[in-house]
This record gives C-alpha cells, structure tokens and sequence, in this order.
C-alpha cells in the first residue's frame, strides 16, 4: 500500500508543479467604494457645490436689510448621502509589452445643481505600465490634485477652494527615471469642470492645457512641484458681430511637501496661479482697460488679462488604525491683474473677495469597514465693500465697490460660517 502511494506521489506531483508553472494570471473585475451619510449643520448661508450645503465652498456676503439686519445670517441643516461611492477596477492581459488595467468610478453627486443625486461619472480611465514609465489615458485627477499630496479632510472635497479640485479627460505619460525619482507630462480638455463664462473657451482655444509634474518619494518624504500653462478663448464673435481670435493665457506654478512621521503625517502645499476658477477656485480674467482704436471700437474687439491668487494650505493627521485627529488651515488671497481692468467684465470665481480661510479640526474612529467622524469648520470670507464718508459718497475712484482698476479689493467686510459635520461610511 506504502507503495502505492509512494507511486502516485511521484507521478502526480510533477504534474501538479507543471500545472503551476503554466498557470495563467488572473484578471477580472473588482468592485469597492462605500456608503456614506453626512449630517450638516451650518450657522449662516453658503455657498455650495450642490445647494445641499454639504459641498462647502464658502460663506455668503453679509447683505443688509431695510433694517440693517443680514439677510445671510440664517443657519441651515441637512442629511446627505449623495457622496456614497462605486469604483470598479480592471485588470486584463498585456498589451504592447505592457501591462494593463482599468478604473471606473462613479457618485450620485451629477455634474450641476440641477442633476443633484443623478449618477455621475467621476473617474474612467485606462493604463499601460511598463518597467520605466506608464501611460494613462481618460478622465481622472488634474494633476494639480496631487493624489501623493492632498487634505484628509472629513467634509467632501478635500479642502475644496485652497486645493484644486476637478477631473479632467486626459493623456499622461509618467516617467521613472529611479525607484524615487519621477517626471509626468499631461495634456488636458475640459471636462465637467469647466471655466467660467463660456464653458467650450477651453476647446475652442484649440490647444490642450499642458501639464509638467516633477516628484522625488520615498518612504519618508515626498515633495514635488508643478507648471501648468492653459489658453482661453472667450468668444468667437464680437457683439457687434466680428469674428475674434483674441485668447488669454494663464499659467500656475506650485510646489508640495509631504513628511511621514510615526505618529503625524505633515502636508504643505502652495500654488501662485492664473484663471483656475475650472478648479474651483479663486480666478479668473478681465477685459483690459486700455484705449482702443476707432476700428476696435467699432468692431467691439477687446483684450483679455487674468487675475493672479496664491493659496496654500497645511494638513495635519495622527497616524493611528483606530483613531486619527486631523487639522486643516487653508487660505487663498486674490492679487488682482497685472494691468488696468474693466472689472465690471471680471469673468471666474471671487474677484469681489480679498481672502479666503479655513480652519477645521477633525476625529476619525473606525471599526473595520464601519468610519464615524466629526468635524468643525471655521470659514472667513473677505467680501469687497464701498468705503464711503460720513455723507454716504464714495471717497476716491478706487474704492467704488471696494476694488481698485487692477482689480484689487481695497475695503471689504468679512463673513464667516462655522459648520459642523458628522459623517458616517460603511466601506467595502
């Protein structure tokens, strides 16, 4: 009997070994995400995303009544589950000495107020790794929402109006010159997220926006920095109805630091940029206040320049499996343009605030799948207001409503929120 079994050992052994050996790779579908629920509480009216307050943009103005009491200084409440999540990845057999796969992701957010809880595509791409490099190809992250780098924030948006914020289709080929040491290039349409005014600006400029990424990570730090360079065209037809080439161009430049402590991770970013207000965020552009010529005139042709913002923010968070603290510090400042502007014509996000600022504390406890967090968020925004004298006039030229001719607040007011978050996710 020993015999036997010794004897089939030795044949079905080899067998099996060969049958490992030639086993193909696995490829597949595989779904995750989570189901979320937000309770919201805000003390003033805001600016939203979505109108349902969970999308914090900023506080609204304070505007006076006939009886000097602020119109915005109504606190607002609501539950949310718009944010719930699918994402389903792909992975298949090689393809040009590559190695593929794919993402698809998706919310109920929709892609305006108006589609509010419709499905919405959020992410749809396909790549192809290989050794030294990889290529993507679809709508995902611009490559200013540094996926390496980014707030942890509670509330939806990952510090949304001081981090950019938008998905873009998309070509990007990522080099790895080393293990540490990588070179991305990227050229972008606009996709959902669209700049103010006329949302087709972008593609009938017929240029793609242009991105370079430069990154060094290793297991410590990362730190990395940005160029990105995007051309607009307004219109194509003048009102007095004349074709028209004029473009403006803007240009983003940022830089980020990430450190991984033990106990803390440590998240710093800044970006000096032009016309990002399709992230939203602070920008945008102007028609130049020059003197034009007779035919100009006639033929309402203009010249565009864009405004300047620098924002920044800090992230902090303990690094603990079941408990994490967190706290957010955002500000973002308009540096108004670089020449004299009809600011009447101001076409973007914020050219009526100074500032922006946020501060937002935060505690995350999870049990397995099961994430509850609370989160305060302390919001200021800086809204532009007419200096006037004793007898009710405007005192100079510059601060009729508060901006200057290069489009500068000069005098404003400040409105604050404060919000506060419970949300609850069920993760799979």
């Amino acid at each position: 009997m020993k015999k036997v079994i010794f004897l089939i050992i030795i044949i079905v052994l080899p067998l099996l070994m060969i049958a490992q050996e030639t086993e193909k790779p696995k490829f597949g579908i595989n779904f995750s995400g989570f189901i979320r629920n937000d309770v919201i509480y805000n003390t003033r009216q805001v600016v939203s995303a979505r109108g349902e307050n969970d999308i914090f943009v900023a506080p609204d103005p304070i505007i006076l009544d006939k009886e000097g009491n602020d119109i915005n200084d109504v606190s607002n409440f609501n539950i949310i589950s718009f944010t719930t999540r699918l994402r389903t990845k792909i992975t298949g057999p090689d393809a040009f000495g590559a190695k593929t796969s794919g993402l698809i992701e998706a919310d109920f957010l929709g892609s305006t107020s108006a589609s509010k809880f419709d499905l919405r595509l959020r992410h749809a791409i396909v790549k192809l790794d290989w050794k030294k490099g990889h290529l993507m190809m679809g709508q995902y992250w611009h490559p200013m929402f540094v996926t390496d780098c980014y707030p942890k924030t509670l509330s939806f948006g990952a510090g949304i109006t001081f981090n950019p914020f938008g998905r873009n289709p998309q070509v990007r080929y990522t080099y790895n010159f080393t293990e540490k040491f990588t070179v991305a290039a990227a050229v972008m349409s606009q996709g959902q997220f669209r700049s103010k005014g006329n949302i087709y600006s972008q593609q009938n400029s017929g240029i793609p926006e242009a991105n370079i990424h430069i990154q060094y990570k290793s297991d410590f730090i990362t730190v990395g920095a940005q160029f990105d360079y995007q051309i607009l065209k307004p219109r194509i037809v003048t009102d007095s109805n004349y074709t028209t080439n004029t473009t403006v161009s803007s240009m983003s430049y940022l830089a980020y630091v990430k450190f991984n402590l033990k106990p803390l991770t440590v998240k710093l970013y800044g970006v000096y940029g032009q016309s990002n207000d399709n992230m939203i965020m602070m920008g945008g552009y102007a028609i130049k206040d020059r003197i034009y010529t007779p035919e100009e005139v006639n033929k309402n042709f203009v010249e565009y320049t864009p405004y300047n913002t620098v924002s920044g923010w800090l992230d902090l968070e303990t690094t603990g499996k079941k408990v994490q603290f967190g706290l957010f510090f955002g500000y973002s400042k308009n540096m108004g343009a670089a020449d004299s502007v009809i600011t009447s014509s101001y076409t973007g996000r914020w050219d009526n605030v100074n500032a922006l600022m946020r501060v937002a504390p935060r505690v995350i406890v999870k049990s397995n799948k099961f994430k509850v967090g609370f989160e305060i968020e302390y919001s200021t925004a800086d809204y532009a207001t007419q200096k006037v004298d004793v007898n009710g006039m405007a005192i100079t030229d510059s601060d009729i409503g508060g901006i200057d001719k290069n489009g500068n607040v000069t005098n404003f007011t400040t409105a604050n929120n404060i919000k506060f978050l419970l949300s609850v996710a069920y993760v799979f």
